[in-house]
């Protein structure tokens, strides 16, 4: 059949020796580098597949003829090499890559007319590990390309691979000395070792697995060894800053050696660099740690930045610089706060100030001294949280409980931050000397800073009541700020329950516009108040939102003055009107407004005053020239004792004026308490008003000062009250969390309690078990009856 096909031509039987007598002269030609035709080229394609073809065994004497004559160049290869020997490591190396690159590229070249012949049987699955190992039968015969690889690798390669190797190693020493070595010699030995032992005689064996036993490991191991020699005598010599900057420097030229001379994979590189950072930086960790303090405390960058590269890569060394920048930002940020402690404890402005440039000054210590690193940033946040909720300086003392004596000390920040806030927020110096931007700003700082607060519920109660003063006496410097600052409260976390409340509050200011028109057009043509109606506006606020003061001006008596007791039923039945259900509490020490006040000199002053204070004025109305009792005032404006003492001491003792509207006969300095009964109160007829040095005939005096929000304004009473709403919290909280659970273990509730609880503030233990106490009393929860440390929800 074969001989049909051939045709008449090829009767006669091929022999092999007449067609490689052919094209012997092509293969030598190749093997030695030789030119070859084309047409050379095309017919040993040819000669190739007619033996393979055609020729009894032509595969096998295929092979056999090429792995002679590739035997034969490669032993006179070697002889070439060898004669290089004695004349030193660069001579061997040259000869050596220049043998061994003609060879490694005709592997690539001369196999390729004979891949008729490699053997077409894909090479076998991997075995797993610890698998029985595979019988011959399993592996495939080689290709040419590997029998020429495995011709050098036996006959040059296996007798002289470790006198490269030694010599390969001098020269990258020398390298490391400073001299100039030619790079390419050091590579071609490590590419010749890859290449040579990349041969799959076993196919679940790791090809690299000689490459890294011989080159790479004998590598590292000089590398150590070279640096063990020199590192511990710089050190002694040059100190340790210097010597950072000689490890640092080490550790990059070493790092890149790596990339240039071993085999090109992450792994090599890894295995050099850890041997380096163990010779050069962990044996000498400890006083190189030592220079850590002094260097954050002189804000040395450039040394820090030096120190971290190195310590960084050490198991545990950073350890011990994280605590260093924690003392550092503790001990300096503390000590800041004590030098300027007679400023800030009074100006919430300038501790802001300072807490916000502490921040940033820290916070450039780690980017230009860490690199940003995601541990330094945590120990940053948790030093200044400390440095934030410190009560060294600014501290307040909370009741543990309502029967409890004893006090939590907790920081006063909230409440700074607080009053900053409304700083910026309320019609001020500050806020109107501000552009938009930059008060947008500082109330991104602001919240920067309330990130870092524990109790973030004493800060929002401050801010509900400031809130309250603006809106009610029309105070907001921008209404869209106001909604914004709510805004970004929301998206700081606050609880939503808060942050809605403050929304209403907003929503409230709005609707009474349109309340107030109709309230207005609703009198034209009714009765004699059309004239005072232009003048005062209603504000209907929801308790819901407005909250506390409510239970409590209701029973506060108060005698307005005429014109406005008049009023009031005006409004109630208009409001019933149109709300029909809906009960009006008068909120008399939440209102304001504005009386003219004249005196004997002919000055005229426009003074806005509370509720209260007008009621004590208007009794001089008809009687300017009087003196009249304390008691005599009491009975007129129905005010309590308290309440009536407060007024009349922010009427002759205001701290912003020199000149007061009245004056008493109680004893200098005054004192709301020195007031009795029989103390006289009186009109200051010379009183006058001083701007810039001059004395005003005119102009406009606010005399209400901090709006009294609450009828109880003792510091002990508000603090009472926050720890009342923080009580109420935890009962809350704990029933959500039962409610779930249905049952849970004593400690898994603290600790549910404490992570739903800690956006707003952090409950202490004895607060949690008296109220868990007392959902125990009030039938929410129970003890399980088999283990008192389980509570069971009771439905």
């Amino acid at each position: 059949m074969a001989s049909m096909l051939r045709g008449a031509e090829y009767d006669t039987p091929l022999n092999f020796e007449d067609e490689w007598a052919k094209i012997h002269g092509i293969v030598l030609a190749l093997i030695t580098q030789e030119r070859v035709t084309q047409l050379e080229w095309q017919d040993l394609f040819l000669a190739v597949y007619k033996i393979h073809s055609w020729v009894e065994d032509g595969k096998k004497k295929l092979h056999s003829a090429i792995d002679y004559n590739v035997k034969e160049y490669v032993r006179m290869a070697r002889e070439r090499i060898n004669c290089h020997i004695e004349r030193g490591d660069q001579a061997l190396l040259r000869a050596y890559i220049h043998e061994w690159t003609k060879f490694y590229q005709q592997t690539a070249i001369l196999p390729l007319p004979f891949m008729a012949i490699d053997p077409e049987t894909a090479p076998p699955a991997p075995l797993p590990p610890g698998s029985e190992t595979r019988t011959p039968k399993q592996y495939r015969s080689k290709t040419v390309r590997e029998e020429m690889l495995e011709t050098w690798k036996k006959v040059v390669f296996q007798h002289i691979s470790l006198k490269l190797l030694s010599a390969a190693l001098r020269l990258v020493e020398a390298e490391r000395n400073g001299e100039a070595v030619d790079a390419r010699l050091v590579i071609g030995v490590r590419e010749s070792w890859v290449a040579l032992y990349d041969q799959r005689d076993c196919y679940y064996e790791d090809v690299l697995e000689q490459y890294r036993k011989h080159f790479e490991r004998e590598f590292v191991e000089e590398t150590v060894a070279y640096y063990k020699k020199r590192a511990a005598q710089f050190l002694a010599e040059n100190g340790v800053i210097n010597y950072m900057s000689y490890a640092d420097r080490m550790l990059d030229e070493e790092e890149q050696r790596a990339r240039k001379y071993l085999n090109p994979n992450p792994e090599s590189v890894s295995r050099l660099v850890e041997s380096c950072v163990q010779v050069l930086v962990v044996e000498f960790e400890d006083q190189i740690l030592a220079e850590c303090p002094s260097l954050i405390a002189k804000n040395d960058v450039e040394k820090l930045r030096m120190m971290y590269r190195l310590i960084k890569r050490t198991p545990s060394g950073i350890e011990v610089v994280l605590k260093a920048v924690d003392n550092h930002i503790r001990s300096e940020g503390l000590d800041d706060m004590k030098e300027n402690a007679m400023t800030i404890t009074t100006d919430p402005e300038k501790y802001i100030s300072q807490l916000l440039n502490m921040f940033d000054r820290f916070s450039t210590l780690v980017k230009e001294g860490f690199y940003d690193d995601a541990r330094l940033l945590t120990a940053r946040d948790k030093a200044f949280r400390a440095l934030v909720n410190d009560t060294t300086i600014f501290r307040m003392e909370l009741p543990l409980g309502k029967k409890s004596r004893n006090t939590a000390v907790e920081s006063k920040c909230p409440e700074l931050l607080a009053n900053y806030c409304d700083l910026l927020l309320r019609k001020t110096q500050l806020s109107k000397k501000l552009t938009s931007e930059e008060i947008d700003a500082k109330l991104n700082n602001l919240l920067l800073v309330l990130k870092y607060i524990a109790n973030k519920d004493v800060f929002m109660r401050f801010h509900k009541a400031h809130l309250s003063r603006r809106l009610i006496l029309d105070m907001s410097a921008d209404q869209e700020k106001e909604e914004a600052m709510v805004n970004k409260l929301r998206e700081c976390g606050m609880p939503a329950e808060h942050v809605n409340k403050l929304f209403r509050m907003l929503q409230d200011i709005e609707v009474n516009k349109d309340l107030n028109s109709s309230f207005k057009k609703s009198l034209v043509g009714t009765n004699n108040n059309k004239t005072l109606s232009d003048l005062i506006n209603i504000k209907i606020l929801n308790g819901g939102a407005w909250g506390r003061g409510g239970v409590g001006a209701e029973r506060v008596r108060v005698s307005l003055p005429r014109e406005l007791e008049e009023f009031v039923p005006e409004v109630e039945a208009f409001y019933k009107k149109h709300h029909n259900g809906r009960k009006l509490n008068w909120m008399h020490h939440w209102s304001s407004g504005t009386i003219i006040f004249g005196t004997s000199s002919g000055g005229r002053y426009d003074l806005e005053v509370t509720t209260f204070q007008m009621a004590v004025l208007f009794c001089w109305n008809d009687r300017a020239q009087e003196k009249i009792s304390f008691e005599s005032l009491r009975l007129a404006t129905e005010l309590p004792d308290t309440e009536l003492a407060r007024t009349l001491f922010s009427l002759v003792a205001y701290p912003k004026m020199k000149s007061q509207i009245l004056l008493c006969d109680a004893p200098y300095p005054i004192n709301p308490r020195d007031f009795t009964d029989s103390t006289l109160f009186f009109i200051n007829h010379d009183f006058h008003f001083v701007k810039n040095g001059k004395e005003q005939h005119r102009g406009r005096i606010n005399l209400i000062g901090r709006l009294q929000l609450s009828m109880e304004s003792s510091a002990t009473k508000e603090h009472e009250d926050i720890v009342a709403l923080r009580e109420f919290r935890v009962q809350e909280a704990a029933v959500k969390i039962m409610k779930m659970r249905k049952t849970i273990t004593s400690a898994q509730l603290q600790t549910e309690l404490v992570e739903m609880l800690k956006p707003m503030f952090i409950p202490n233990r004895k607060l949690i078990k008296e109220q868990i106490d007392w959902l125990i009393e009030n039938r929410f929860i129970e003890r399980k009856i088999d283990d008192i440390n389980t509570f069971v929800y009771v439905s």
